[in-house]
């Protein structure tokens, strides 16, 4: 200081030297670690949750479109069988090639009996189903060949079975 001036209050000040700061103890260092770690928990379920909210959140008012599946679509999936009961020979192997350029599923196409010899004629032309899931696409496949009855029966193992009588045209 200058000898120059008269002394007056400030310099009566004790003078401090080096750092200003509390001492940092174990437990001091403890509780700001947690409090670290008790901020980042809040922030990560607050984002977690809200991000969940926010996914879940419906932002359109409409409902979510539902893809249709037309008849004809579960149909063309279906194993069919053709079995002809006709007079005429090759008929069976004829309507096979029509369902098939139709875009339908048929795995086999022959003769009522069995063997080629055996041409015992069905008076009536009926579409055969195996369960009862299958109704529908039947009644698509009797209105593809022309409007044919359609009947539930296990005598058929195929989803589908196409008997063809007299009257097939």
């Amino acid at each position: 200081m200058s000898q120059k001036f008269p002394l007056d209050e400030f310099d009566s000040v004790v003078s401090h030297g080096g750092r200003h700061r509390v001492r940092r103890t174990p437990k001091i260092r403890a509780l700001e670690f947690l409090r670290i770690v008790v901020v980042a928990l809040v922030v990560a379920v607050v984002g977690y949750f809200g991000l969940k909210l926010v996914d879940s959140a419906n932002l359109f008012s409409a409902s979510e479109p539902v893809p249709t599946i037309s008849v004809t679509d579960i149909a063309k999936g279906l194993e069919i069988t053709v079995l002809d009961a006709t007079a005429t020979s090759g008929t069976a192997d004829r309507v096979a090639a029509t369902l098939v350029d139709g875009g339908f599923n048929v795995v086999s196409a022959g003769q009522l009996g069995g063997d080629s010899s055996s041409n015992t004629e069905v008076g009536q032309t009926i579409v055969f189903f195996f369960n009862a899931d299958d109704k529908a696409a039947a009644a698509v496949i009797a209105k593809t060949l022309g409007a044919y009855p359609v009947k539930q029966s296990t005598a058929y193992a195929g989803n589908v079975t196409i008997v063809l009588g007299a009257d097939f045209k």
